[in-house]
């Protein structure tokens, strides 16, 4: 049998509180996206002074700000909000902010659903059924609103993939 990581992952077990990793802590203290608790006034906690000259990919993956959520999954939910990765956060509108709110539930939710993205496989080696608008698999792909050309750059150590014509800078 071969196994492998791709990318950054791992797989520990450890005795209820023997856990010590700085990622790890700072997860359990915050609230999943997952759950009820989440909510938009939860979000909106997230937004202060701190986070307003950050982007929106670094706001969304940075920090364990909002625990699990990565560089993959990020490119969905920007696009479902019409967010640039690359714009700061305090150019973004209360309104715009309220519709990030609910494109990061309902893209989460849909890949929860789905068991995952196409562009990841589970510890048995099965991809997830979650179709990815934006990614490597759909790169080359027109976007699904406009028709046009996606944009893969790299950006704050990982790829960023956008439509320039619905996400603009």
């Amino acid at each position: 049998m071969v196994s492998f990581i791709q990318m950054y992952g791992g797989l520990s077990v450890y005795r209820d509180g023997d856990n010590n990793n700085e990622y790890y802590i700072a997860a359990k203290e915050k609230t999943s996206p997952l759950c009820d608790d989440f909510d938009l006034d939860y979000f909106c906690s997230l937004k202060n002074e701190k986070v307003l000259k950050l982007s929106a990919k670094a706001f969304l993956a940075t920090e364990q700000r909002i625990p699990g959520l990565g560089n993959g999954v990020l490119q969905d939910i920007l696009f479902t909000a019409r967010i640039h990765p690359k714009r700061k956060i305090a150019d973004i509108s209360d309104d715009e902010f309220k519709k990030l709110y609910g494109a990061l539930k309902s893209v989460l939710k849909k890949m929860t659903e789905n068991n995952g993205r196409d562009t990841e496989k589970d510890l048995f080696g099965r991809s997830g059924s979650y179709i990815t608008m934006f990614s490597k698999n759909s790169l080359l792909t027109p976007c699904p609103i406009c028709g046009g050309n996606k944009r893969k750059e790299n950006y704050l150590g990982g790829s960023i993939y956008y439509c320039e014509r619905c996400q603009k800078l």
